[in-house]
């Protein structure tokens, strides 16, 4: 049977590269793991199955090695969905984090003018379980998730 060896990124469409590279590094303080670069030729044009597709790609991430993939469809533009807000939707997704202090990044969140959803208070739960939660989207409405929750216990294999 194959194998498959690694999460490797997510990928996320934004309508424009630049404004989307402000706010995972500005707003969320990743980092920027590969930089912007345009992909224009028919390997990338077979591979996303699209014709004589441009794209402005970059990576962003935290240094563990799951990078969050941030791509803007030159060519072929796409328009924004008109359900993105629509979390339950079959197809829908979300890339979430744990982080160190939710309330903390809720108030950073919400400064910048961010709609978060979550609870307000701490649940006393064991890991692999978040005690603290929230959702809120991104400037083109892809969904994250910032969750903390209580260190791994040594020999878990849970994630």
């Amino acid at each position: 049977m194959p194998t498959i060896h690694t999460i490797y990124h997510t990928g996320f469409i934004v309508e424009n590269l630049d404004k989307a590279l402000d706010f995972y590094t500005r707003v969320l303080s990743f980092n920027i793991e590969r930089a912007p670069a345009i992909s224009e030729t028919p390997w990338i044009s077979e591979v996303v199955g699209y014709e004589n597709v441009k794209m402005r790609q970059a990576y962003v991430g935290v240094g563990d090695g799951h990078s969050i993939e941030l791509i803007e469809y030159v060519r072929p533009h796409g328009e924004k969905r008109s359900d993105q807000f629509d979390r339950n939707r079959p197809g829908s997704a979300h890339a979430a984090m744990v982080v160190d202090n939710v309330p903390t990044w809720r108030e950073r969140l919400e400064a910048e003018g961010i709609k978060t959803f979550g609870p307000q208070y701490e649940r006393e739960l064991e890991y692999p379980w978040a005690r603290w939660a929230i959702y809120f989207q991104d400037p083109d409405g892809n969904w994250l998730e910032m969750i903390s929750r209580n260190p791994k216990p040594e020999g878990s294999e849970e994630n």
